[in-house]
């Protein structure tokens, strides 16, 4: 990891010491969702339904007199605060090194199984612990878009400590200035597989920390250890899949299992339906707790805007016998 980790030191240290960049180019994108959301896994009695998120993107390029292309992205939350950012430098050869918190690797196949909306889980309360990493939080990002030929990614990332969100002031530390979480390095492989639409996958993460009592004398390492592989199927318009996720929590001596399976169908160029299941096992001290939950949606795209539906229902959910939760929300996206 520290091997890696002085790889992608380098190599950012060698873009950033090339000559001025030639004049770049900025941008403003963005995306606006009203929704209807209902079930008893939602809100409280007397709620309104109606909800809506909106979100702007600031991208920008630019790029270095070597040839070396520098892109940069800023997102804009709701309250118009600064959110994730990133900074990449795309150098020809060593791929893609970024100082970024706009996602982590193996936060971004936590499921993959297909979907013509929302996963299974989506508006339950389920306690559900799926691989993420350690997304939200600033570091180094280092992806390999084709190995050796082969098709396939290398996805890396390396935080020295997570837990601490995003870069918050230039010549200034981000996050809190003390705490019981150390760095933590992500790894994920993926691609698309000589048998014709097979693609595949594997990630894994580690995240470092150690336990300290009021003084602050470390006590114990209370290491998280989290892994997932996947694979995808299409043939037509059909497209089915399946994955397994792994997480072990040093701190409570938990292990979470989860099987998610999923199967949708284009049935035109502008509607999509889909079916999917996660089966989610807790076991702690040799004691195995279980949930499941089952999800339908459907999307219909008209241009810029599109149409989602989805239903989901749970049994045994965050893994108590009995009980038992629904989830419906309908959504109008717009892209701009």
């Amino acid at each position: 990891m520290k091997n890696i980790t002085k790889i992608g030191l380098s190599a950012l240290a060698g873009a950033l010491a090339m000559t001025s960049a030639n004049a770049g180019s900025l941008a403003l994108s963005g995306s606006m969702e009203a929704t209807y959301t209902t079930g008893s896994g939602y809100g409280t009695t007397g709620s309104n339904p109606f909800g809506m998120d909106k979100e702007l993107s600031v991208t920008g390029s630019a790029e270095l007199d070597n040839g070396t292309a520098v892109n940069y992205k800023q997102t804009i939350t709701d309250a118009l605060a600064f959110n994730d950012s990133e900074i990449a430098f795309v150098i020809d050869g060593l791929g893609t090194i970024a100082l970024t918190s706009t996602g982590t690797p193996i936060s971004a196949i936590d499921n993959v199984t297909p979907t013509a909306f929302e996963e299974a889980e989506a508006g339950l309360t389920t306690g559900l612990d799926d691989v993420n990493g350690a997304d939200g939080d600033y570091g180094i990002r280092w992806t390999l878009a084709d190995v050796a030929g082969s098709g396939f990614t290398l996805d890396t990332f390396w935080t020295p400590e997570h837990g601490s969100g995003d870069a918050t002031a230039d010549n200034a530390a981000s996050g809190a200035t003390y705490s019981n979480k150390d760095d933590a390095f992500e790894i994920v492989l993926k691609g698309s597989t000589p048998v014709e639409g097979l693609d595949v996958g594997i990630g894994y993460a580690r995240l470092n920390s150690t336990d300290t009592d009021t003084t602050g004398v470390a006590q114990a390492d209370y290491d998280q250890d989290e892994g997932t592989a996947y694979a995808t199927y299409a043939i037509g318009p059909a497209k089915v899949g399946y994955q397994k996720s792994a997480v072990s929590i040093g701190s409570t001596n938990v292990l979470h299992e989860t099987d998610y399976f999923g199967i949708s169908y284009a049935v035109s160029d502008n509607l999509s339906v889909s079916y999917s299941r996660v089966d989610a096992d807790q076991t702690t001290a040799g004691t195995t707790v279980k949930q499941n939950m089952d999800g339908i949606s459907m999307s219909y795209s008209m241009g810029g805007l599109t149409l989602n539906i989805a239903n989901n229902d749970c049994n045994d959910c965050s893994y108590t016998s009995g009980r038992n939760q629904d989830w419906q929300s309908m959504s109008l996206a717009i892209a701009f």
